[in-house]
């Protein structure tokens, strides 16, 4: 585990953690920005693969709302389950059976909620080998909890799984999927302000293999919070900025950050600008960020000074050679932070790159190209 890859309130811990030194912990005014993990009021284990003792139906009721989750024998393996994801099972044989978990929610004087939850198997098998319940008041003041059914995938697609199960003030339920991640449950609720409330906390996958390869992403992290069926994004608040100044802090202390001008070194520091922004401080994240990147990295984006509509009819498949331009870091970075909301359009300008004038030199430059196209393919 690469401690920057995760949240801070993680891996600000003295000690190792998977075999790698931690951070060392704060100073003691610091800890106020550190996410405290928050407990459920009460947590069950429906299934695990290494104890078959878990065949019997589970059933858990607190603050008006029950959940009982039924395990079916040789069932049709599912495949449009609470937990299912696209691209993380393994593809089901025809007729081929399952022991399959069904999750019955129920609350006084409306409907039971009835759904197929997942498959259950051993690890690496397309099913799910770990299976948690968890109960929490995810929108303080509500009248009724909520449920987390958390799964884990195991195999080579090593992933938590979840989905948040609650009802609405007409008994209407609702049944929300939050992003997978790497690890195993239960999923962690925390409460970054310290102010009561129920926040998640997950990577920015949009960051993964752009700027460097997978292992070498740094995705920032994206919190998340529950209220009435949507699970909203609410990272740029002004109340997580303390956490967010803790994780710019927290990076570059990290042992195992790649060195200025190395292969991986621009997946870094893309997350270290991104958290920057987050934390107020985009232009001192973007001075680290200019001593440090790699300008021939790999994984520079290009694009094409040429019209597509011109070689594009002339037997070629891709860009002509001559006409590929790559894209330098920091303008590809500005952009992309752009275009993520990591920043606004006048801090693109502000760090010198104008998304407009960006387009107009490269219309300009492609003006120029096919005149010279034209002039060296005549006939």
């Amino acid at each position: 585990m690469r401690c920057f890859r995760v949240s801070v309130h993680l891996c600000l811990l003295l000690g190792t953690v998977g075999g790698v030194q931690a951070l060392a912990a704060p100073a003691r005014e610091d800890f106020s920005a550190v996410a405290h993990d928050v407990a459920p009021f009460v947590g069950a284990t429906v299934f695990d693969a290494a104890d078959q003792s878990f065949s019997q139906p589970l059933g858990v009721s607190a603050g008006g709302l029950g959940a009982r989750v039924e395990i079916a024998e040789r069932q049709p393996c599912s495949s449009h389950g609470l937990l299912e994801r696209e691209g993380l099972a393994t593809p089901v044989r025809s007729g081929e059976l399952c022991k399959v978990a069904i999750l019955v929610a129920s609350t006084p004087g409306h409907p039971d909620f009835r759904q197929g939850i997942a498959s259950l198997g051993t690890e690496g098998k397309g099913a799910l080998s770990e299976l948690t319940l968890s109960f929490y008041y995810l929108e303080p003041g509500y009248k009724w909890p909520q449920f987390i059914l958390s799964g884990f995938t195991g195999g080579a697609s090593c992933c938590l799984v979840s989905a948040i199960v609650g009802v609405g003030d007409a008994g209407q339920w609702y049944a929300v999927q939050l992003p997978e991640q790497n690890g195993f449950g239960p999923l962690s609720v925390v409460d970054i302000a310290h102010d009561g409330g129920r926040q998640f906390i997950f990577p920015d996958k949009r960051f993964d293999a752009v700027f460097a390869s997978h292992d070498g992403s740094v995705m920032p992290d994206v919190i998340y919070e529950y209220a009435q069926g949507k699970l909203n994004i609410i990272t740029a608040q002004p109340r997580f900025r303390p956490y967010m100044a803790l994780s710019v802090r927290a990076m570059p202390g990290e042992e195992d950050v790649p060195a200025p001008g190395s292969r991986e070194v621009n997946g870094y520091l893309a997350g270290y600008v991104a958290t920057s922004a987050l934390a107020g401080q985009v232009q001192a994240g973007w001075r680290y960020m200019l001593a440090r990147y790699n300008p021939q990295s790999p994984y520079l984006a290009k694009w094409c000074a040429l019209d597509r509509s011109v070689w594009s009819g002339k037997g070629q498949k891709e860009c002509p050679a001559p006409y590929v331009r790559t894209v330098p870091y920091p303008q590809q970075l500005a952009l992309f932070l752009l275009q993520t909301g990591y920043i606004t359009h006048a801090q693109c300008v502000a760090l010198g790159y104008d998304p407009e004038k960006i387009r107009h030199e490269r219309d300009t430059i492609r003006a120029a190209a096919i005149v010279h196209w034209h002039a060296t393919h005549s006939g």
